[in-house]
C-alpha cells in the first residue's frame, strides 16, 4: 500500500471516528441515564484501532518500549517479534 492511500484510509477513520464519538456524546447528552452495553464492537471497529495505533505511533512515548520490550517505532519497521511472551491475565 502506498503512502497516499493510507494517509486517505487514516483521514477516513479519523472521520468515521469522529462521526461515531460526535453521536455518542450526542446520545450521552441527552439521556444523561443511558448505558453504552456493546462498547466493544466500537473499539474493535478498524476505524478506532487505525485512529489509535497513529496515536501511539506519533505519541512521544512511542520511542520506549512497552511492557512486552517492544517499541511502535518498531513495529512500524517489521523489527519487532510479533509473538512477545508478555502474558495477560494472571500468572
Amino acid at each position: 500500500m502506498n503512502t497516499d492511500a493510507l494517509e486517505f484510509a487514516l483521514l477516513k477513520a479519523e472521520r468515521r471516528v469522529l462521526e461515531m464519538q460526535t453521536e455518542l456524546h450526542g446520545w450521552a447528552t441527552d439521556d444523561r441515564d443511558r448505558r453504552f452495553d456493546d462498547l466493544f464492537n466500537l473499539v474493535a471497529d478498524p476505524a478506532f484501532l487505525l485512529v489509535a495505533w497513529d496515536w501511539v505511533r506519533r505519541n512521544r512515548g512511542a520511542r520506549s518500549a512497552g511492557v512486552d520490550g517492544q517499541t511502535a517505532r518498531s513495529w512500524r519497521t517489521g523489527k519487532a517479534s510479533r509473538h512477545s511472551s508478555t502474558r495477560c491475565g494472571p500468572t
